[in-house]
């Protein structure tokens, strides 16, 4: 064999799978390369002075490689043409059964594809495969559209009209993302012609149905571990969205789009699959991943979805799944047709969500990184964020099922608004795992730890290992109030909505009774301080304000700002013209709040006198009265194992300033220091309270 400047001479090991894998093509592969020399111009490349341009092309023909001596270009010409016109008279045809002609003819039934664009996607697949033919292709040369048409026409047998009305853009090799021709610029014919990523290496190997064959494109997904009734929280949403998209199957209507978003691990691809499952469609999935496990351009994986509308249209009901979105609408990414979509195609992805006739679910972990050019096509958005305690702790109890974990850690996790469904699921797996190699290992602090570590990654506090309450628990008639709580907590679950303003000295319970309020609705609670919100920048405490009643109103969440005399201070006593704009963004946003509001201060005379009308209710909570002071210390005492005389009781019943929160702090203190007799208990809370009144703490020896 001699070797070329063109390509270097297969290895035995090449030529052997090459002959495999088109044994029964090389009759019209033959014909087909012998056209392109001759009739195409690639003979210049290919017959040489002294020698063929490649051998292994010359061999694949069947033509005897001679040497120096023994070769002309006369003899070469002579060989070709003879060979050409023994084919041409033979009239040599796509096989019936090989691997590639079996997957095209299904294929072409399923897109009812012309027998011109079957032919030229025939073509195209055999080029990507066939090393001959690839390479008698690279010495026609670079190539424009009508080059390229006459190309192919040549090959293919078809009318240069027939060829270029199957390449148009409106023909359905284009619409269906199969095959597309690049016209930037000319190119060889093997990046003029481009097929969808995978398809050219799917088509030549054996498959037991369509969608086995493009799995490279498009999959079923999992099947989901959850069901809607796992989502009570979006139970509005699933009344809107399961008739809507059990129309959109049925009818196959265009451009139905649903967009969910939100932070990782709230369960947003399960339920996409509890969705399609209830509504009676197979969800297919467009990967992320090739399927060995390489990452996909964005570019790859919309083509992928035109194909998947393409395959789906009429065969049932699906709805296709395109998760990681940012990924590929994330405006600044990679330049170029690979990149991410920054290269001038927003027309192009309008129009492809405009439409789609297979409902196409988008799922994203950041709505900031889509253009909102591109969020307004959706027919529906809907942002999850993790699951209110009811659910967690439904799928908790699923997940540990009889694990030995106390009841105390199961309340714990649940109400722990960071843990999330997979991050449990990964903890429980762990856990599980290390004590069935370690006996020694228990549950509890080992579940424990892989959650903290977690949530600490997440920047969220970490799951606490132990948590000492009091005996009594959590008790509004132990609160000291200027209202009933009871009703009024009835009154804000049965409203769904509320704007409370909770005043009283620190430890009265203010914020305690927010969160109850919140775990009666089973919503999340979040705590808003003068330090999430002030900014030393002008304008951006406004925006920290806005942005924190937009995300509760979004959540569902009971706000607290606590510390609100920090950002509701007088304005009259206001030195400067942002202390001014800042209480009045704060009252206009109290005013359009319509969710559940717990505003906390220790400090009622400080605030504005506009304040008070944007509240439903002002409630104050002052310190103990005895009574309460008596069931507190009856409960901590037990806890702590120690008993108290009459008289003991009554000293601290009668102290002037205690708290809830003196209580909890005392029994905070006993795992530091604990108590070793009732004189010291009660010295600790004689302590708490003379710091508070401002006065020197009595001994309490007398109390024997």
């Amino acid at each position: 064999m001699y070797s070329s400047n063109s390509s270097s001479p297969m290895s035995a090991l090449e030529c052997e799978r090459s002959l495999a894998l088109d044994e029964q093509y090389v009759p019209i592969l033959q014909l087909w390369i012998l056209r392109l020399l001759l009739k195409c111009n690639g003979v210049e490349s290919f017959v040489r002075e002294r020698r063929f341009g490649d051998v292994a092309v010359a061999e694949f023909l069947g033509i005897e490689a001679r040497g120096p001596d023994e070769y002309s270009p006369e003899w070469a010409m002579h060989e070709l043409t003879a060979k050409m016109s023994a084919l041409e008279a033979a009239r040599p045809v796509f096989p019936e059964e090989a691997v590639v002609a079996r997957n095209m003819r299904t294929l072409s039934r399923r897109l009812s594809l012309s027998p011109v664009e079957a032919d030229i996607l025939h073509f195209a697949v055999l080029q990507h495969i066939q090393a001959q033919l690839s390479e008698a292709l690279s010495m026609v040369g670079e190539l424009v559209r009508a080059s390229l048409v006459r190309l192919l026409s040549v090959c293919l047998g078809y009318t240069e009209s027939e060829v270029q009305r199957a390449l148009s853009n409106t023909g359905r090799l284009s619409r269906s993302a199969l095959l597309e021709v690049d016209d930037a610029k000319p190119y060889p014919f093997g990046h003029k012609v481009d097929l969808i990523q995978g398809f050219a290496e799917a088509m030549s190997m054996e498959h037991d149905d369509l969608f086995e064959l493009f799995r490279f494109s498009f999959c079923r997904a999992r099947e989901p571990e959850l069901s809607l009734e796992d989502f009570p929280h979006l139970a509005a949403d699933v009344r809107v969205l399961r008739p809507y998209l059990e129309q959109a199957c049925r009818h196959e209507g265009h451009g139905v789009n649903i967009l969910l978003h939100g932070v990782p691990g709230s369960g947003k691809t399960q339920f996409v699959g509890a969705l399609a499952k209830a509504v009676g469609a197979q969800l297919m999935e467009v990967p992320c991943e090739t399927p060995l496990g390489k990452p996909r351009a964005g570019h790859d994986r919309f083509e992928s979805l035109r194909f998947a509308q393409t395959l789906l249209h009429g065969a049932g009901r699906h709805i296709l799944l395109f998760d990681e979105v940012e990924d590929v609408f994330y405006a600044t990414r990679g330049k170029g047709r690979f990149g991410g979509n920054a290269s001038g195609i927003k027309g192009w992805v309008n129009r492809l969500l405009e439409s789609n006739t297979v409902p196409v679910v988008w799922v994203t972990n950041c709505l900031e990184h889509i253009d909102p050019a591109y969020r307004r096509r959706f027919d529906y958005v809907l942002r999850m964020d993790h699951p209110p305690s009811s659910v967690r702790r439904r799928v908790l109890e699923r997940e540990l099922q009889s694990l030995p974990v106390s009841e105390s850690f199961r309340e714990r996790v649940a109400c722990h608004p960071g843990v999330s469904v997979a991050t449990l699921r990964r903890a429980v797996r762990v856990a599980v795992t290390a004590a069935d190699v370690d006996t020694s290992i228990q549950y509890e602090p080992a579940l424990s730890q892989v959650l903290s570590g977690s949530l600490q990654a997440s920047d969220t506090a970490p799951l606490k290992l132990h948590e000492r309450t009091l005996a009594t628990g959590y008790r509004l008639d132990l609160l000291n109030s200027t209202a009933d709580l009871g009703a009024l907590a009835e009154g804000i679950v049965r409203e769904g909505s509320g704007r409370v303003c909770l005043s009283g000295p620190p430890g009265t319970g203010k914020s305690e009774f927010a969160r109850h309020v919140s775990r009666l609705m089973d919503r999340p609670c979040r705590v808003t301080r003068a330090s999430d919100l002030l900014s030393p920048y002008v304008g951006m405490s406004e925006k920290n304000i806005a942005r924190a009643f937009a995300e509760a109103a979004a959540d569902g969440a009971v706000l607290v700002l606590d510390e609100a005399d920090s950002f509701l201070r007088c304005r009259k006593r206001a030195q400067r013209s942002w202390e001014v704009t800042q209480v009045n963004e704060m009252l206009t946003a109290l005013e359009a709040f319509d969710g559940v509001l717990f505003a906390s201060t220790n400090l009622m005379d400080d605030l504005d006198e506009a304040v008070q009308r944007r509240f439903d209710v002002c409630v104050r909570l002052d310190f103990l009265k005895p009574v309460q002071v008596r069931e507190l210390l009856n409960g901590l005492s037990k806890q702590l194992g120690i008993e108290l005389t009459p008289r003991a009781m009554e000293t601290v019943a009668h102290l002037p300033s205690l708290t809830p929160g003196d209580f909890a702090a005392a029994l905070r203190g006993s795992k530091l220091c604990r108590p070793r007799s009732q004189d010291e208990l009660v010295a600790r809370l004689v302590d708490y309270s003379s710091f508070k009144a401002g006065t020197a703490p009595r001994p309490v020896g007398f109390i024997q």
